[in-house]
């Protein structure tokens, strides 16, 4: 037991020899870990100057790829299939120092295309052929009379116009054709069965009208089995003799 008297001392002495006692384990063990870290640090920060110093290593190649080229027709035969026949595209030469336009001179005018050929008139192709009706008429009797008096080609040429007369009254029952040139403005054709007028012109009450047809007739070229016509416009009077149509019949 320590007595009152004496405790001032005591707490002195317990002071002093505080001072002169060893640092806890504690503590070294957190001057370890500090000294460990600095270290560390110092190793990072002379790596990082080694490196500056000589630069980073080049990566290493990605392997080469190997390829082939082969032509489109080597490439079908692989595939079992024929390859087209492909004709070489020519290749353009350059222009000579004497081809080229001097300085200031006129260039070529520029070729115009050429116009687009007219479209062909739309035919109108009956459902019904009329022709071998109207000759079977009694009024007909000096029709077939003079239809057997022809020659061939006259016979069937008259034998399409009489179809393209009465398919005309038919599609259009004002006009009233009462004759008709198949040639007024262009020659006539027979191919094989098919008679062809391109240049035609019927008479309709005293007026004359354009028109074109195509006829064809069976193999013994006795009657119409298929037409197709097409009409036109009217044709003016001061044209009327250079057609040689008559005006009077």
């Amino acid at each position: 037991m320590i007595a009152v008297s004496s405790l001032p001392g005591a707490v002195h002495g317990l002071l002093e020899a505080d001072e002169r006692r060893p640092p806890p384990a504690r503590s070294v063990a957190e001057a370890a870990r500090l000294t460990a870290s600095a270290l560390l640090h110092l190793g990072v920060l002379a790596a990082l100057v080694l490196v500056g110093t000589r630069g980073f290593p080049e990566p290493a190649d990605a392997p080469a790829l190997e390829t082939e080229i082969i032509s489109y027709r080597d490439f079908a035969a692989l595939r079992g299939v024929p390859a087209p026949a492909v004709s070489p595209a020519p290749v353009p030469s350059s222009p000579s120092a004497e081809a080229l336009p001097r300085a200031g001179a006129a260039l070529p005018p520029t070729a115009h295309a050429a116009p687009a050929k007219p479209a062909a008139p739309e035919m109108i192709r009956p459902a019904r052929i009329l022709s071998e009706q109207a000759l079977d008429s009694p009024r007909s009797r000096g029709l077939r009379r003079e239809l057997a008096r022809l020659g061939e080609e006259d016979r069937l040429a008259q034998l399409c116009d009489l179809e393209a007369m009465e398919q005309i009254h038919t599609w259009r029952p004002e006009f009233q054709p009462d004759r008709l040139v198949d040639y007024a403005s262009g020659d006539t054709s027979l191919e094989g069965a098919v008679f062809t007028a391109r240049g035609g012109a019927f008479r309709s009450q005293r007026r004359w009208y354009e028109v074109s047809y195509r006829c064809e007739l069976d193999p013994p070229l006795r009657k119409v089995v298929g037409f197709a016509f097409h009409v036109g416009s009217a044709i003016p009077r001061e044209d009327w003799a250079s057609y040689n149509l008559p005006a009077v019949h």
